[in-house]
């Protein structure tokens, strides 16, 4: 069992291995450099954690937790008035960049090559997909929208526009948020949108 004081430790090594791994990948980051950054022992380390392997579940799975209220948003929808679903919907994004760019380290973990990193990605998938077929069947979403790829279309697009614009600056999380949410409520032709659907809610 850890010894008193055992959670500070802890901390200070999850905090040494996400600086790290951040910096130069899982992948080129050793469990000695981890404890040196912590200023603690290798000891200390199997103390608290079986593996590096484990060190990174356990922050994707913190930054999963820091997630859920955007990406489980959905949920939700068909709590909100019509008139109001847009701008819940681009706010969702907006929180979601924002928290992204808050959290500019654990964004760098998720988003590299890792099987933490993959289920990370398979549940958040799944978390969008369900609540857009819910919303389907409910009329929320237009009835031609195959939910799963929507689901990968949509973590896919954050991803990749997190590395192309946030990480260099280009475009804050607000814009981005916001641009997101236009792109996929109201597609790419004009008077597309939210209540323009084939499956839409009527207001």
């Amino acid at each position: 069992m850890p010894r008193k004081g055992g959670e500070a430790s802890r901390a200070r090594l999850l905090e040494a291995a996400e600086r790290l791994f951040a910096e130069r990948g899982v992948k080129g980051t050793t469990v000695s450099a981890i404890v040196a950054e912590a200023g603690l022992t290798q000891a200390a380390f199997y103390l608290y954690f079986k593996s590096k392997e484990e060190m990174v579940e356990a922050l994707v799975n913190r930054f999963g937790e820091m997630l859920d209220r955007y990406t489980d948003a959905g949920r939700l929808a068909a709590h909100y008035p019509p008139e109001e679903l847009k701008e819940r919907v681009t706010a969702a994004f907006v929180g979601l960049f924002e928290l992204l760019g808050r959290s500019a380290n654990l964004t760098r973990i998720v988003l590299q090559d890792t099987p933490a990193g993959e289920r990370f990605r398979d549940r958040i998938v799944a978390q969008i997909e369900g609540n857009m077929r819910r919303n389907r069947s409910l009329g929320i979403v237009d009835a031609g929208i195959e939910p799963e790829i929507a689901a990968e279309a949509i973590v896919a697009a954050v991803e990749r526009l997190v590395v192309r614009y946030m990480v260099t600056g280009e475009r804050s999380a607000e814009e981005l948020g916001r641009l997101v949410a236009h792109l996929f409520l109201n597609g790419l032709l004009p008077g597309g949108g939210l209540a323009g659907g084939e499956g839409a809610r009527r207001a």
